[in-house]
Parts: C-alpha cells; structure tokens; sequence
C-alpha cells in the first residue's frame, strides 16, 4: 500500500481541497483509496458529503489500530474517509499535532492500495511515507520553504499557480535553482476547487473536465506509482 501525505506550507494553500480530489482521482483510476484527515478542524469529510457537525471519527477510538473499520465513513464504492471527528464540546486545536507523529496503527489499516493523510501544520510526521509540502507561489511561502527542515521522501507541490504572474514564475526559478525537491506536476488555479467544496464534492466528481480535475488525475498517478520509483 502506497502512503502519500500532505501538508500545506501555512494556512489557506487548499490541502484538504486536493486530498480530497486526489482521492476521487486515484478511485476514478481503479485504485482502493483511504482518505484520513488527521487535522483538528475535521474538514475533510466536508469535501466527501459529511455533515460539518460529524462526531465520528478516528479520534474517539480507543485503540485505532483495531477499531479504525468502525470509524470508516462510506464515499463511493472504491473511496473510503477517516475523519478526525468533531467535538462540540472539546478543544478543535489540541489532539492532531500534538498526538500526528504517533500514528502508527495506519500502518496496520489494510484492503486499500492508497492512504492519502491531510496533515495539520506545522506537525511532525513520524511514519514511512511520501510527503507533499503543498505551497503557493508566493512571497510568504517563500519565506517559510527557506525556514524549513527537509525530510527524506518531501516534494514540493505548487499549487493555484498562474502563469500570467511574473512573480509566481520568478520565485518557481529561485526555488530550482536552490535545490528545493519540486514536483513536476503543478496545479493551476480553478474556480472550479472552491465551487466543489461548496457543493460537498471532489473537484473530480464536481467539474470532470475542468483543468485542475485533469492535473489532478496526473498527480493521482504520481501517488500510485511503487515508492521505488516515484
């Protein structure tokens, strides 16, 4: 089973949007796929047709790595979620990056061939695993990418890129010519990401034939190729 994490650079850079459109991608390619929202804000589900008040989640378990099926929340056939699990009554922002790097038990999960994580940020990851850092080309992602510890198996993917910024390119040059691990594929800004969310869908299954369902089903590939050769 592939394991592909990601996890935005800051806020606001769309990681849950393409967690849950890879994972309708990687489906729509025949792929068993787990989506497994590991942040404290339990947004996930919204893009998979969860209410936003969903109590049932992972993170009410007590021993994960037995009881996780209990926790599955049906999509499609082919398409499963983990949600972290809303808690009315607790505290949204302790649990996920606190407790991200104990997270062994997803290693036990089976019957899947792709576990996408969404990461929360700033957390430390301890689980073998690809990484997507998800960034903007911008002024601000630039600043934190230079600030930024790289670990083993961690590509960098941009994200509502446009080519008529000059700025966006200029920074794509800086961070080549730093070395920075870019991946190849980019994903250009869509209207048609927020539309999705707004409608409780995967891009995917919102908008098929808009740009970033298309560059979306590349970076689907890219997540179930063998780890030796990615």
């Amino acid at each position: 089973m592939n394991i592909v994490a990601l996890q935005g650079i800051r806020g606001g850079v769309g990681t849950t949007s393409i967690v849950a459109g890879l994972a309708w991608a990687a489906r729509e390619q025949g792929a068993r796929v787990l989506a497994v929202d590991l942040c404290p804000d339990n947004l996930l589900g919204i893009h998979l047709g969860l209410p936003h008040d969903e109590a049932v989640g992972w993170r009410q378990l007590s021993d994960p790595a037995r009881e996780w099926r209990s926790a599955l929340h049906p999509y499609e056939t082919g398409l499963d979620l983990l949600a972290y699990g809303y808690q009315p009554n607790g505290d949204q922002s302790n649990g996920g990056q606190s407790n991200a790097g104990s997270l062994d038990w997803l290693q036990a999960i089976e019957g899947y061939d792709l576990l996408l994580l969404d990461v929360p940020l700033d957390a430390a990851l301890v689980l073998p695993c690809r990484r997507l850092t998800v960034v903007n080309a911008d002024a601000n992602s630039h600043v934190r990418l230079y600030r930024r510890a790289w670990v083993a198996d961690e590509r960098l993917l941009v994200t509502q890129f446009t080519s008529r910024r000059a700025l966006q390119q200029d920074l794509l040059d800086l961070w080549s010519a730093a070395g920075l691990p870019q991946l190849t594929q980019r994903l250009h800004r869509d209207e048609a990401m927020a539309e999705a969310m707004a409608a409780k869908q995967p891009v995917g299954r919102y908008s098929p034939t808009s740009l970033i369902a298309h560059e979306l089903n590349a970076l689907a590939l890219w997540c179930l190729m063998r780890e030796a050769d990615a």
